[in-house]
C-alpha cells in the first residue's frame, strides 16, 4: 500500500525511506503477477514449437539415411544420370 504525501512527511527520513521501498516492492510484485499468464503462454508456444521441430527432423532422417544406402550401394549414381539425361 502507498503512502499518502502528507503520511509520508511526518515521517523520519529513515522510516520514510523504508516506506517508499515497501510501496516500489509491492509493484514490482503486481507487475511480475500480470506477467505470469504472458510467461505460461510463451512457454507452452516454445514447447510446441520444440516438439513441431523435433518431429520434422525426425521425418527428414530416414530420408537422408536411405538417400545415403543408396549412393553406397551406387544405385542412387545411377538414377542421378537417368535424371540428368531426361533434363538435358
Amino acid at each position: 500500500m502507498t503512502y499518502r504525501k502528507k503520511t509520508l512527511r511526518q515521517m523520519s527520513p529513515t522510516a520514510r525511506k523504508v516506506a517508499r521501498l515497501a510501496g516500489e516492492a509491492e509493484s514490482v510484485i503486481r507487475r511480475l503477477k500480470n506477467l505470469i499468464p504472458d510467461l505460461q503462454r510463451l512457454d507452452l508456444d516454445s514447447q510446441a514449437l520444440f516438439n513441431t521441430k523435433k518431429a520434422q527432423e525426425e521425418e527428414q532422417e530416414p530420408k537422408a539415411e536411405a538417400e545415403v544406402e543408396l549412393w553406397h550401394t551406387g544405385k542412387g549414381q545411377e538414377e542421378k544420370a537417368q535424371e540428368q539425361r531426361k533434363e538435358s
